[in-house]
């Protein structure tokens, strides 16, 4: 359980529709399992969950396992610009070349590393519900303003740069 498990589309079209069987455990396992953890660090943040959870949606092909090091980019520090774009500019995340699954996959994991775990979850659940593209550019402008405000310009653009925007 060392390894970084990541949703797969089937995991992901799961918690939409709830068409397996999974104990209550297992599902919520689902919800905030992402790269940025190992299977086993997530087992223990369920209460309940074991690895036998795990390894239930990994047979059901709801996450696979990636194994390695986490997905989620370091950024490297720099120096701040001297006019940084507002967190919510209108637009601003259309210009990053972030595909739909780069956006779902990077967004939980910068939600609950600047957030921390209960509102990061807040933000895994408003990233299932997203319906496309632009639902998710949209729920990423919302977590660029409650990273903002909870944490500060700097952190901000610390993530605008994760989500490879200018």
């Amino acid at each position: 359980m060392a390894d970084r498990y990541t949703k797969t589309e089937t995991g992901r079209a799961e918690i939409r529709a709830r068409v397996h069987a999974l104990t209550r455990t297992a599902r919520n396992l689902l919800l905030i399992i992402d790269p940025s953890r190992d299977g086993a660090n997530w087992v223990s943040m369920v209460q309940g969950a074991s690895a036998a959870d795990l390894q239930t949606l990994v047979d059901a092909g709801l996450v696979a396992q990636l194994g390695g090091p986490s997905v989620v980019p370091s950024v490297p520090p720099s120096e701040p610009s001297t006019a940084p774009a507002p967190a919510t500019a209108p637009g601003a995340l259309e210009a990053s070349s972030l595909s739909y699954s780069d956006l779902y996959d990077l967004l939980p994991s910068l939600a609950k590393q600047h957030l921390g775990l209960m509102k990061g979850y807040r933000f895994v659940l408003a990233i299932e519900k997203a319906d496309g593209l632009v639902g998710l550019q949209s729920v990423a402008r919302d977590l660029l303003t409650e990273i903002e405000r909870a944490k500060g310009a700097a952190v901000a653009r610390s993530a605008r740069r994760a989500l490879l925007l200018p």
